[in-house]
């Protein structure tokens, strides 16, 4: 039987494509032929080649006599068709075939490829409890599913159901705590959306679910507009077809300047799914813009008249450099906003992870009390806790710097109950891993930390965590590649270089390990091995290893 509205087939160029029936017309369109020329090419109930860009349009009357023509029934529509039959079915000579070159396709690795594997992984992470990795390879044209499953792993490091999985961690809506104070944290009013075309009613609610979302959170006051540093807008439109489209906006309230924007897509026939979905991406993915909001108003403000959540942001961009001069800095600014709130946990907690790093990466003499220093003030901010995400990542790394690995974990799994979507507290549960020797685990973490925020100021060090995860995978080359490229991302992060000169040894690169150890050492010029193994809470066997290289290079044992 005919499909309804199926008039005409749209055929594509490029060298590799298949034509698809129209159960796949919609994702196709929307976000692989989304700009102004390929919309115009396109009509509702068209069958379209999935490929790059529309060269020509060739009408149907019907589909499915054109099927017949060329051999293939209706259960075929939905499957690839081998470009002689096109042809022939078509009447095209084969001069003229070539110009818009359709040819059976095969899952290549070009760079349109990439981009659906890239743009699969992304719908994987914001999948609704319901969906499935063969629908959202099927909508990205992915339709040789083992090939998909054998991409994605080597493009992304995981499985197509270990992203998944994710995504369902991050959907689900954190638990419901109690009302507390969240004194001098910055303040959001979620606006009424504006509602524009068919069917959009039922999506009303949305600005209600993004607000519920945020105030899960717990370090951002969702609040009336009037006191509302910044405000959160947006427009549902909806179409005829069931389609709706969700874009927001983050706006400061005081100069009405945007710091972020994004859209979703979706289907009426799933509103509530959709809903959720879009909530939790939101409440995700306003953070990193409003933190560095926060820092920028923080830093533009003169010191002495600053609060103490002011002081925390505008100590924060030196605490996650990782350069010693820099973390002095950050403990001043820390000591100064524990003053003014003594009962503030989250001060507290990054000025644990502040001693910790001192400690940790060898940027003072005294590095047993810096690290005692970490471990006290964790346990205070600990007793203070709020369940503030963004405090219980921060405890998380502080007791992982004061080498309690066990109350790191439990801090870090808290925040990701608060958080799922928390780049940085994904990143602190992959570093725990890391330094218990779990690689695989450790790299999947980093990874998704990556992902979800891949141009965060931590990146780098995601980077470092995932070279060190190499490193005891015995993957010598890919470790090398990973920690050049964290010090491309952070070239302050030199001391990396007390990891990067023992992996070139197993790699076969001498000289090169020669010229990392004297670059460290030059910074460095007194630390032994005893220092090295006692800096950061590394298992066993990698210590060893990295031991017995510096030891190889000149280092001495103590």
């Amino acid at each position: 039987m005919r499909p309804v509205g199926l008039r005409r087939l749209v055929v594509l160029p490029a060298d590799r494509g298949h034509i698809v029936g129209p159960e796949r017309r919609d994702a196709l369109h929307m976000r692989h032929l989304g700009s102004a020329p390929h919309r115009a090419a396109m009509a509702p109930g068209d069958a379209i080649a999935r490929i790059d860009e529309v060269e020509m349009c060739i009408e149907v009357d019907d589909v499915n006599r054109l099927l017949v023509r060329i051999g293939c029934d209706r259960r075929h529509r939905d499957g690839v068709i081998a470009a002689e039959d096109v042809r022939h079915g078509l009447g095209i000579e084969q001069r003229a075939h070539s110009q818009f070159g359709v040819r059976q396709a095969a899952l290549g690795v070009g760079i349109d490829d990439v981009a659906r594997l890239d743009r699969a992984r992304q719908e994987l992470l914001e999948a609704s409890p319901g969906a499935n990795i063969t629908d959202v390879a099927m909508r990205w044209g992915l339709t040789h599913l083992g090939r998909f499953a054998a991409r994605y792993r080597e493009r992304h490091g995981e499985s197509p159901s270990a992203t998944l999985r994710r995504g369902r961690v991050l959907a689900q809506p954190a638990p419901s705590l109690p009302i507390l104070t969240a004194a001098e944290r910055p303040t959001i009013a979620v606006l009424p959306f504006d509602l524009i075309g068919p069917n959009v009613g039922i999506a009303a609610g949305l600005p209600d679910e993004i607000a519920a979302a945020i105030w899960r959170l717990r370090w951002i006051n969702v609040v009336a507009p009037s006191h509302a540093r910044y405000h959160l807008r947006g427009q549902i439109r909806g179409d005829t077809g069931g389609r709706v489209r969700v874009t927001v906006l983050l706006i400061e309230a005081s100069i009405g300047r945007t710091l972020w924007a994004q859209r979703w897509d979706g289907d009426c026939n799933d509103m509530f799914g959709f809903e959720e979905t879009v909530a939790a991406a939101v409440a995700r993915v306003i953070q990193p813009a409003l933190r560095e909001a926060e820092i920028d108003r923080a830093r533009r403000q003169d010191r002495a008249s600053l609060t103490a959540w002011e002081l925390t942001m505008r100590a924060l961009p030196s605490v996650v450099s990782l350069a010693a001069a820099s973390e002095g800095i950050a403990l001043e600014l820390l000591e100064q906003a524990m003053e003014l709130a003594p009962t503030d946990p989250l001060p507290m907690s990054v000025a644990a992870w502040c001693h910790g790093l001192r400690a940790g990466h060898h940027f003072t003499a005294r590095r047993g009390d810096e690290k005692a220093a970490a471990a006290a003030l964790a346990a205070r901010a600990a007793m203070l806790g709020t369940g503030d995400a963004l405090v219980e990542t921060m405890l998380a790394a502080g007791y992982t710097l004061a080498h309690d690995l066990d109350a790191a974990a439990i801090r870090a799994e808290r925040a990701l109950a608060l958080d799922g979507g928390s780049a940085w507290a994904w990143g602190r549960s992959a570093w725990i891993k890391a330094y218990r020797g779990e690689a695989a685990e450790a790299i999947e973490e980093f990874q998704m930390a990556r992902t979800l925020a891949p141009a965060d100021s931590l990146s780098f060090l995601c980077s470092v965590g995932i070279a060190a995860a190499k490193f005891q995978a015995a993957q010598y080359e890919d470790s090398i590649r990973w920690y050049k490229r964290a010090i491309a991302e952070n070239p302050a992060v030199t001391w990396t270089n007390r990891f990067l000169a023992p992996t070139y040894l197993p790699a076969g690169r001498t000289e090169e390990a020669r010229r990392s150890f004297a670059a460290f050492t030059a910074e460095f010029p007194d630390l032994t091995i005893v220092d090295v193994r006692s800096g950061l809470p590394w298992n066993s066997i990698y210590l060893d290893a990295v031991a017995e290289g510096l030891e190889s290079l000149g280092m001495r044992p103590g």
